[in-house]
């Protein structure tokens, strides 16, 4: 079978080219992949005659209108209907598509998604998660901007949606979760974090989740857990500063190899080793964050993705498509709310 995403391309500063080049990039190595695709009929029509073997794999949905970056959530939900993001999202409840693919508002997106793809049953509010790599391979954090508020329930509900996901990303079956603080010991944090951890506890007891415990800043780039917990405030911070190092690092590389002509031998001598740390941290890929929670996948990519990211982000939605993620989420879900 296969599986249908609608992709907003207008109101970010991604290109058009950079999206259909992703897309493009995705759809060879996903050959049953169909995309539907908001916004400039005209132009897109051009982009397709570069990206002929995406031909016949695209709809196009031509919109005129478009949701910008500094619109407000409240104010596209009653101005913006003929928007591109708006049509996108009303395809996946018409059950034209199966997820949602947007570089665009990230308030505006979440707004319209939790109006009308809703939330699963029982989940308060959908969690922005994203996957990060580290020294033992990769791992989910969440929440990354969807809920700022730090509240128990909503930390409780993004562990669960963790270790869901992690399962199925990961291919695990029992993944750990850990609990961001400023310590790890007991006493270690607000009131809030302490009585999370505490029903944490208590479902690891039961065996419905692999709470292993409080987890530092510096614990997420060992990879000590698959799973890291926080609140969307918290985690923005930690991503744009995870951002900002990964840049820093590929900055010094490149300069520390252009200093001399032993150092740029040396970068010969060591490219494809060096490549594969760079891609490792490049942060145009991992650029992507999924709204977790919803009763279909929907992904949102920087509003500055390259074609990198893109292609990435498809692959993840193509993943959680084929692999029925929300159905196994609402397995373990129904499980853990009967267990707790």
């Amino acid at each position: 079978m296969s599986v249908r995403l609608s992709v907003d391309t207008l109101g970010s500063e991604t290109s058009l080219s950079e999206i259909m080049r992703g897309l493009s990039e995705s759809s060879l190595r996903n050959e049953d992949y169909i995309f539907y695709l908001f916004g400039n009929e005209n132009l897109i029509k051009k982009e397709l005659e570069i990206h002929s073997p995406l031909i016949k794999k695209v709809e196009i949905v031509n919109c005129d209108e478009e949701i910008s970056m500094s619109d407000k959530p409240a104010e596209v939900i009653k101005q913006k209907t003929d928007s591109s993001m708006f049509k996108s999202v009303q395809s996946v409840i018409n059950g034209e598509s199966d997820a949602l693919l947007s570089c665009g508002n990230t308030g505006a997106l979440m707004a319209l998604s939790l109006l009308y793809i809703k939330t699963i049953n029982e989940i308060k509010r959908p969690a922005i998660a994203s996957i990060w790599p580290n020294l033992n391979g990769e791992s989910i954090i969440l929440d990354l901007g969807a809920n700022t508020k730090n509240d128990t329930r909503y930390l409780v509900d993004n562990a669960i949606l963790g270790a869901s996901l992690a399962s199925i990303l990961f291919k695990i079956k029992n993944p750990s979760v850990g609990l961001l603080n400023v310590g790890t010991e007991e006493n270690k944090g607000n009131e809030t974090i302490q009585i999370t951890s505490d029903e944490l506890s208590k479902m690891s007891a039961r065996k419905i989740i692999n709470y292993h415990g409080y987890i530092e800043g510096n614990d997420i780039s060992v990879g000590k857990t698959n799973v890291v917990v926080t609140d969307g405030f918290t985690g923005n911070i930690a991503l744009k500063t995870a951002e900002g190092t990964a840049k820093m690092i590929q900055s010094y590389l490149k300069l520390g190899f252009q200093s001399s002509i032993i150092s740029k031998v040396g970068y010969m001598l060591s490219s494809l080793a060096l490549k594969s740390v760079n891609d490792r941290l490049d942060p145009r890929i991992h650029n992507c964050g999924i709204l977790i929670g919803l009763n279909s996948p929907v992904i949102k990519c920087h509003g500055s993705s390259e074609r990198m990211g893109i292609s990435y982000a498809a692959d993840i939605i193509y993943s959680l498509v084929k692999d029925k993620v929300n159905d196994r989420i609402k397995e373990y879900i129904s499980y853990s709310m009967k267990n707790r």
